[in-house]
């Protein structure tokens, strides 16, 4: 995936801000326009829809026709991921978050 590690770093250091598309392809290329733009908006997509498979973010759609979907980094629960517990290096069982 080639504009993962930018769409990491960006959401990962705001875990709980939600993020439109714009907001994220800007970050990976400020100066971006036209098909270039697009093509990057169409890899941060990709991006986005596997990390949310995994369980990383939560996409919200948009409310009305025309909107935004926003997309929010998530902390993940060890429910989900149980495996994820024994690299985790938090003492307390209630506060560890182990982020992918």
């Amino acid at each position: 995936m080639k504009y993962a590690r930018e769409v990491i770093a960006l959401m990962g250091a705001h875990p709980d801000r939600r993020f439109r598309m714009a907001e994220i392809v800007r970050y990976v290329d400020p100066k971006a326009t036209g098909s270039t733009r697009q093509r990057i908006r169409n890899g941060v997509l990709r991006v986005i829809e596997s990390l949310e498979e995994n369980g990383c973010l939560e996409i919200e759609p948009a409310a009305l026709r025309g909107g935004f979907a926003t997309y929010v980094w998530r902390k993940v629960p060890h429910v989900v991921l149980p495996k994820r517990h024994g690299k985790c290096h938090n003492n307390s069982k209630h506060n560890c978050a182990y982020r992918i």
